[in-house]
């Protein structure tokens, strides 16, 4: 056992030389991780543990584990990359943007009102959500005694995390980064905008991201249905929402598409005040996009005994609910109406686009797969 504690030490350090140098060759520069504070350890180290044995956990049959990290940059932003090692690194942004978000949309009490009701506290008055000035992204990591909103911001703040890395994992298990680099170089795939876009075409790109979306969801709801992290919710939501109820998920399923959805929709949001064009379908659309998938994912698998219509009723009620959070933080008003128009047909628009494409892009990509598993 001591050989082999000594060899994870050596392929940690490893795959850190490896981010590292991963990095320099990018011009970026690695996010130095602030030390504890006060009974505290900041989010940044608590993030990158939980993300590293993630990693590990979903590897399939590769053998050594993804080299980790963050990147300091302004963008909303990640990528994947293979040299020695496979890589992926997320901006710093997007986990501060995330964390803040849901720490902030909790300590406003007209969002889900009914968490404050006295028979979920217990009478208690409910306290911020928000640490104290100064101290947010440092945190206490035993929450048995967290307010109730605190430990709403952290669960979805965790699935949206999730999403973003899945994401990036899922461009290196299923090819793209290998078929960049076949293509053009020791080059990383990145998000939008890509540098790789001038070495495939838009709809290659456009169904590469989808296909990484896909990965990433399916990981997702697997770790959401063994974990089912929101389920003291369940009562309070129900009662503030019509909702099919499936047991012990129905909250669970719900804020996992409120969390997706809100990565989605701070991701546009981010490329406008950027002012920098992206290909990527707005939210709504891409939420739509996935739902097949997942309706299809857990009744395979028996996790739920939802119809595919109440399955798109309550990813509906979740994303609808996200995006009236994300622009009553914004001082915008919501698109209801352009939200609902991405389920009046043009979700099935969009993946008939994206399978006419997978019939040239699919094949491509089933030998360079980083799993002994076909492309689906």
């Amino acid at each position: 056992s001591c050989d082999g504690g000594l060899w994870k030490v050596g392929q940690q350090l490893m795959s850190e030389d490896a981010f590292e140098a991963a990095l320099t060759s990018l011009g970026l520069r690695k996010f130095e991780i602030p030390g504890p504070k006060s009974g505290s350890r900041h989010l940044f180290e608590i993030f990158a543990e939980v993300a590293r044995t993630r990693l590990s956990a979903v590897s399939g049959n590769h053998a050594e584990p993804v080299a980790f990290g963050f990147a300091e940059h302004r963008a909303f932003n990640a990528f994947a990359h293979r040299t020695s090692k496979d890589i992926v690194c997320l901006y710093s942004t997007p986990i501060r943007v995330l964390w803040s978000f849901f720490n902030a949309m909790m300590e406003n009490r007209q969002i889900f009102p009914w968490i404050d009701e006295d028979d979920v506290l217990g009478g208690a008055a409910p306290p911020l959500a928000l640490a104290p000035k100064g101290d947010l992204f440092f945190i206490c990591e035993d929450a048995s005694d967290k307010p109730i909103r605190q430990r709403l911001a952290r669960a979805l703040f965790d699935v949206a995390a999730d999403f973003l890395l899945m994401h990036e994992l899922g461009h290196l298990r299923n090819g793209h980064v290998a078929l960049l680099q076949q293509r053009a170089g020791a080059r990383p795939f990145r998000e939008f905008p890509h540098d790789a876009a001038d070495k495939f075409e838009i709809p290659e790109v456009e169904a590469m991201e989808f296909d990484a979306d896909g990965f990433a969801i399916q990981k997702v709801f697997e770790r959401v249905h063994r974990e089912t992290p929101f389920a003291e919710f369940t009562e309070g939501l129900l009662h503030d929402h019509r909702l099919a109820a499936d047991g012990a998920y129905t909250a669970s399923w719900y804020f996992a598409w409120f969390a997706v959805y809100s990565v989605f929709r701070l991701f546009d949001e981010a490329m406008e005040i950027s002012e920098i064009p992206h290909m990527q379908p707005p939210a709504a659309l891409r939420q739509a996009c996935l739902l097949p998938t997942i309706a299809a994912l857990a009744s395979a698998n028996g996790w739920s005994a939802l119809s595919l219509q109440q399955w798109v009723n309550l990813a509906t009620d979740a994303g609808l609910e996200a995006e009236r959070t994300v622009t009553s933080l914004r001082g915008m008003k919501p698109d209801a109406r352009g939200y609902m128009a991405a389920w009046s047909g043009a979700a099935f628009e969009r993946l008939g686009h994206y399978l006419e494409t997978w019939q040239h892009l699919g094949p491509q990509l089933a030998a360079l797969k980083g799993d002994s598993v076909p492309a689906e």
